[in-house]
């Protein structure tokens, strides 16, 4: 900077426009930083702030945060929010995750689930997936172990063999299992088998509802891939109510535009419903399930739901 303004002194009647000139470039160089700062700014509000924590993921580098509205990893599906902060507690907006997880039944059986890629929230710091767990946590002895991988910039690791406690569902008695996830082999020549989750209604009513599931085919013991194009014929009965059924509702067809089967329920009144299910291909043809009769109550497919 000195030799800057020895110079300007040598040239004399230019002084006046060269500190002029000195002046704009180090405003420019200033706005320029600044302007640097505000467009990457360190994001320290927490995103899920209103979501209960399931569990940390951490290494020496990050720590990676799953999040739902439970707080618990839960049999069928299990809707994750994840977060990722570094050392200095900053939010990570750019992450890149891909996880796996694997459930190790012993002598050599493990098995995955159906789930979704991770992705970002578009204009939060969050990110999302969702999982179909088979399985709860201890059937068969089993147990859950989650492999996850980061990249943040050029950096990738992962955090593998962490063990996660996938928790049963549970009718309001807290004793008796409630049907929401169910695996089946197709009863036509070609025998594939599938997995139908049901995902709505999480918090029923008395009166329509939304009803939602998804419907994946099963590849190996590690690939599940998602199902188009495939309907869910819906009886819902009550087998306490001499099995009686309701009005209004409206069979589960793909929506091809939020990816997932969607249909109507009505439930006339509060109590243990059975929704019965027919599976149908892309044709109409019967995969599994029956028609409900005086001499056949249930379908050989069905969730339940009580309230």
């Amino acid at each position: 900077m000195m030799a800057i303004i020895q110079k300007m002194r040598r040239y004399g009647g230019q002084k006046t426009a060269m500190i002029n000139f000195l002046t704009v470039c180090i405003a420019f160089c200033f706005f320029i930083s600044c302007g640097e700062k505000e467009d990457n700014p360190a994001v320290t509000d927490d995103p899920a702030a209103e979501l209960k924590k399931i569990q940390d993921f951490t290494d020496s580098d990050y720590t990676i945060s799953a999040y739902n509205e439970t707080g618990e990893w839960r049999l069928g599906y299990t809707k994750v929010y994840f977060t990722v902060k570094d050392k200095n507690d900053n939010f990570i907006e750019n992450a890149q995750l891909t996880a796996f997880p694997e459930m190790n039944m012993g002598m050599g059986m493990k098995h995955s689930t159906p789930r979704s890629e991770i992705t970002k929230i578009a204009g939060k710091v969050l990110y999302e997936a969702y999982y179909a767990f088979l399985m709860y946590s201890g059937q068969g002895d089993g147990k859950w172990y989650y492999d996850l991988e980061y990249t943040v910039g050029n950096v990738t690791n992962s955090i593998d063999d962490v063990e996660i406690d996938v928790r049963n569902v549970f009718r309001p008695d807290g004793r008796t299992e409630r049907k929401v996830i169910q695996s089946l082999v197709s009863l036509d020549e070609s025998a594939k088998r599938y997995v139908v989750t049901l995902v709505e209604p999480l918090n029923p009513k008395v009166g329509g509802n939304d009803i939602t599931a998804y419907i994946h085919e099963r590849k190996d013991a590690n690939t599940y891939l998602p199902v188009e194009h495939f309907t869910l014929k819906l009886d819902p009965r009550m087998p306490s109510m001499e099995n009686h059924s309701s009005p209004n509702n409206a069979d589960l067809i793909y929506d091809a535009t939020s990816k997932i089967y969607r249909g109507k329920v009505n439930f006339s009144m509060t109590g243990y419903w059975k929704l019965n299910l027919i599976l149908l291909d892309d044709r109409g043809e019967m995969l599994y399930g029956n028609e409900i009769t005086d001499e056949t109550p249930a379908s050989a497919l069905f969730f339940e739901i009580e309230f």
